[in-house]
């Protein structure tokens, strides 16, 4: 058996073809690892560097030709791809030139069917191939772009035994910047193998999965666009490429390293640092070797921070210039955003507030912005944010108005037909008033019918099929929201509001918050609404994703109908579109986001859900009076409510006497073992266990009551009071949860909630009907955001709500919070539980 390697880059080319300087210095870097007896051990490493089509075709054909079975075969090639308008690959060679009509001439490259016949002929069954290329001839001036067009890598490279991997996938650019040592993707190849911490099962073995895994991490930390790929075809995915170090100080420390940075959200923790600090004496590192690793580990992510720095100061500096962007600007910063390799939820997050800081759209001078009364033949076409002129054209003794814009379509208001205004967000299906079905699991032929007529502007066909739909689904929020809004469209007079809730990720937690904001909206238009005017409600879903949530909010502070918003659930989504709602002038209430930096971020942020001092306090003064001492906490480190959570329950548990066990227990750490973390735990003394959890991982969570088996007793923030977490059995029993709200027998919204929903509802449920009532009370008194805003913070503001009384602080957090603490307990002669208020 020999291990053999063929490296080829290609940094030299005919003109029109973008020279790639760092393409023969990532031959170099490689060739350093192969070579080295302690990492790669290969027997026979050749490169080539600028060869000619025929050079490389020579080279190509002797690497596979003569190998036997267990032979170990690498080909690496760094430089340009090309792909034809039929798709198929081409590698560009030092002599490749453009034809007259500016495309490559295919017989000065070399084909990929060429690489795949030569290696499908020899009879090696290890055969690795490794590309830092992307497919194109379309090449940008100073950067070395490498194209976005679809390329069938796996059937024009892939076979049994085989593995492909490319820097980034087949439809992203992937920009390297001129004067660098070696390209980004080469980089953490090289670094994976150097360092062993591709090594990710510590075997002593780096597998071309493994190395994949490492590489492709770093690359998304430094350049989130680029997408490194793998193609592993019949063995190809465990083919061990190099030997890792064992026992070996420096990777100890540099896996350390990874774990609190991965743990800290780009960040080493105070709890981090005290940990590698210890470690680093441990291991008798000297200050200069940790703080050497600490910048390796540390690099992609401060890379992408600059990145990130960058295109804000250049959107700054062009939306000062004017506003909205001109084509031209817009495919300025596009081809910006490319070339520093970010996403576009990267932008969203950058752009969305900037953006909210930009003065509103109004209606020009003279033209009606309300809804048209019934019967007029008076129509709007509104496309875009910003008017730039008015064509008033006279039609069959009708006068037609035709709003010219320049932003991109944000709402659009189409004509009146069969009674019913539509109106429709462009922003895929994430919003909707009823004109979409958000929920597709919750469907059946009445709704979809509905739907559709609510869509076509036929209110009295949608309000007949959802009425019949919910004859038969009581328990669907969303039905019940776009049954109000028909209504509301009929009646043509009515305010809007909106609510962003997690569908996608958590349809339960989704639905539970829409009852809240279906009951109160049921409630205020069967009682002649707002001074007369129904209640509407738009649906948005963000899947508790911060940079989906930017997009929504930003959609909402453009269109001026919107009034206010109740949402968003996980204090990740909430604290990234809080920005957008304060720089916008738009009330947001959060009903579940406990952070306790939310309402920090401005006057139009408020919340109904207590704050996290109070979840806290409560119940750590409890787990104290039950006798226990010594807290085992486990937290999710990529929830922001948790951290909050945990050190304000630390602070309660130390000033009744208490004390925190020593063993870290993060369920987002990689590898995370339960078990373990559980056994050492019980080791050193723990007699209690805390979770605090993120509402998306929940699951993950659960899994640590079930490794406890009863060793410890159970507490928990309110992200767990959820019918998943009845389901776990045995494995919970005990558990005592501290939540907003517990529904008492006799409460008026207790029981009208049974009567609509057909069963009970629990806390996220009555906050964020609180929310829902606490903005129809203040638009009660007026319809404008501003005078909202001052309205809700106002001493003399007040409304009885299903958790009490609801009034605001200045801060825009709720004044006294009633905290309640349940138990899960065991229904008697069943096999299920339930939740158990305590006293």
């Amino acid at each position: 058996m020999v291990k053999i390697a063929l490296l080829i880059g290609v940094s030299e080319y005919e003109p029109g073809l973008t020279p790639l300087p760092a393409a023969t210095k990532d031959v170099e870097a490689i060739q350093r690892v192969l070579e080295n007896p302690e990492i790669g051990g290969f027997d026979d490493v050749k490169v080539l560097l600028n060869p000619q089509r025929h050079e490389m075709e020579e080279a190509i054909g002797i690497l596979f030709d003569n190998r036997q079975k267990d032979d170990l075969v690498l080909l690496f090639f760094s430089g340009h791809g090309i792909k034809d308008e039929s798709g198929k690959l081409y590698f560009a060679a030092r002599n490749t030139r453009k034809t007259d009509k500016g495309v490559p001439a295919r017989a000065t490259t070399v084909p990929a069917n060429f690489v795949h016949e030569a290696m499908s002929d020899s009879r090696s069954k290890r055969e690795v191939v490794i590309l830092d290329c992307c497919f194109s001839g379309a090449f940008a001036k100073d950067m070395a772009a490498k194209d976005d067009g679809f390329v069938d890598v796996k059937n024009q490279l892939g076979g049994e035994g085989r593995a492909v991997l490319t820097s980034s996938t087949s439809t992203q650019f992937a920009f390297e910047q001129q004067g660098v040592d070696t390209s980004t993707y080469t980089s953490y190849i090289v670094e994976g193998l150097e360092t062993g911490a591709a090594d990710r099962d510590e075997d002593g073995w780096i597998s071309v999965d493994e190395l994949h895994e490492y590489a492709a991490k770093k690359v998304q930390e430094s350049t989130p666009a680029m997408k490194p790929e793998i193609y592993p075809v019949k063995g190809g995915f465990k083919i061990k490429l190099a030997k890792a170090p064992s026992n070996d100080p420096r990777l100890t420390y540099l896996r350390e390293v990874e774990y609190w940075v991965e743990g800290g959200n780009g960040e080493i923790s105070v709890a981090g640092r005290a940990a590698l600090d210890a470690l680093q004496e441990t291991l008798q590192l000297s200050s200069e070797d940790a703080a050497a690793i600490e910048t390796q580990v540390l690099a992609p992510i401060e890379n992408k921070r600059i990145k990130l720095q960058r295109y804000e100061l250049a959107f700054r500096d062009e939306i000062r210039q004017g506003f909205p962007l001109s084509d031209r600007t817009g495919a300025n910063l596009k081809r910006l955003q490319q070339a520093l390799g970010l996403r576009n939820e990267d932008i969203a997050l950058i752009e969305a507030p900037i953006i909210a800081e930009q003065p509103l759209t109004t209606a020009p001078p003279g033209v009606d912005n309300s809804p048209p009364p019934q019967n007029s033949n008076f129509t709007k076409y509104i496309i875009g944010a910003c008017i730039v002129g008015i064509i008033g054209v006279v039609i069959g003794g009708t006068v037609v108005y035709f709003f010219r814009l320049k932003d991109k379509p944000q709402l659009v208001v189409k004509p009146l037909v069969n009674s019913c205004l539509k109106e429709e967000y462009t922003l895929g299906d994430r919003i909707s008033f009823g004109e979409k079905i958000l929920f597709k699991q919750d469907t059946n032929p009445d709704k979809e019918a509905g739907v559709k007529a609510f869509l076509n502007g036929d209110c009295p066909t949608a309000i007949d099929k959802l009425n019949s739909y919910r004859q038969a689904n009581r328990t669907d929020p969303e039905a019940l929201i776009y049954l109000n809004n028909a209504k509301a469209r009929q009646q043509k007079k009515y305010v809007k509001i909106a609510t962003s809730v997690p569908i996608g990720t958590n349809p339960n937690v989704a639905k539970e918050m829409l009852r809240g904001v279906a009951q109160a909206q049921d409630e205020v238009n069967n009682s002649g609404g707002i001074n007369g005017q129904a209640l509407e409600v738009a649906i948005a879903n963000d899947d508790n994703d911060p940079s989906e949530a930017v997009k929504i909010a930003t959609n909402f502070v453009k269109d001026n109908s919107i009034l206010a918003v109740v949402g968003h659930n996980a204090s990740n989504a909430s604290i990234a579109a809080a920005s957008v709602y304060q720089s916008g002038r738009l009330v947001m209430i959060s009903p579940t986001s406990f952070a306790q930096n939310l309402t920090t971020i401005g006057n139009y942020i408020l919340r109904t859900a207590p704050s996290v001092k109070s979840i806290a306090d409560n119940l750590s003064n409890y787990a104290i009076k039950t006798g226990k001492t010594n807290f085992l906490i486990c937290i999710d480190s990529k929830g922001i409510d948790n951290f909050s959570f945990k050190d304000r329950f630390i602070e309660g548990i130390k000033a009744a006497g208490g004390q925190v066990n020593s063993t870290n227990c993060d369920i987002a750490a990689k590898n995370f073992d339960s078990s373990a973390v559980i056994t050492q735990a019980v080791s050193s003394g723990a007699n209690a266990l805390v979770l605090a959890l993120y509402i998306d991982r929940n699951r993950e969570g659960l899994a640590v009551t079930r490794a406890n088996k009863g060793q410890l007793s159970l507490f928990s923030s309110s992200t767990l009071f959820t019918s998943e977490t009845l389901n776990e059995g045995e494995a919970i029993n005990g558990m005592v949860i501290a939540i907003p709200w517990f529904p008492d027998p006799g409460n008026s919204f207790v029981n009208n909630a049974e009567k609509l929903w057909g069963g009970t509802v629990n806390w996220r449920t009555a906050t964020a009907y609180d929310a829902t009532l606490a903005i129809v009370k203040g638009l009660q008194q007026s319809k404008t955001r501003d005078d909202l805003q001052n309205i809700l913070h106002s001493p003399s503001f007040l409304v009885d709500g299903a958790t009490g009384r609801i009034q605001f602080a200045q801060s825009g957090d709720r004044t006294d919070n009633a905290i309640f603490l349940v138990k899960v307990q065991q229904i008697s002669g069943t096999d299920k539980y339930k939740f158990v208020r305590q006293p």
